[in-house]
């Protein structure tokens, strides 16, 4: 069975502000360089006044700035957003339609795998705590992919662009 557009209402569409991911990512890059460049500028103020004993403060801001920059990998964190709206944009996804199954559930407070679906055969994890502008909402968290409910999944590597459901 499968249905007009018209007797669908979307409930999530993907694009580079969901779920906060983009804006969180360039608040944490923001920490590191003003970190970053505030260690630097201290270094440099403390060698030009020959000030040997306030280097220690500097070159931890240095090393915990560049850490920081290490450890949240920006690059691929802004490759991965501009890769899944992309993807959307230029229609290279998969779509399913379908009865949803939810085959396990995810509680509030996570500590075990998202909700496992499954839409025409086609299997979905969906991982509240899971760090993506990709759908992410389980029951748990007021999610919209429940048991019965008649969806159309838009979907690019196995993570959710859209979800559209029978009105």
């Amino acid at each position: 069975m499968i249905l007009a557009a018209s007797d669908f209402v979307t409930a999530f569409e993907i694009a580079r502000g969901s779920n906060g991911v983009f804006a969180d990512e360039v608040f944490r890059l923001l920490i590191g360089v003003a970190a970053l460049i505030g260690g630097m500028t201290a270094l440099v103020l403390n060698w030009e006044n020959k000030s040997v004993k306030s280097w220690v403060g500097p070159v931890f801001a240095i090393a915990w700035a560049l850490f920081w920059r290490y450890l949240h990998n920006f690059p691929y964190m802004f490759g991965h957003i501009n890769g899944l709206v992309r993807a959307y944009r230029h229609g290279q996804y998969q779509v399913v339609e379908g009865q949803v199954q939810v085959l396990h559930e995810q509680p509030a407070t996570g500590h075990t795998k998202g909700d496992i679906i499954t839409v025409n055969g086609k299997q979905f994890e969906v991982n509240y705590f899971y760090f993506t502008p990709a759908y992410r909402n389980t029951l748990a968290h007021e999610g919209v992919l429940g048991s019965g409910v008649y969806a159309r999944i838009y979907y690019h590597n196995g993570e959710i662009l859209r979800v559209d459901v029978c009105k």
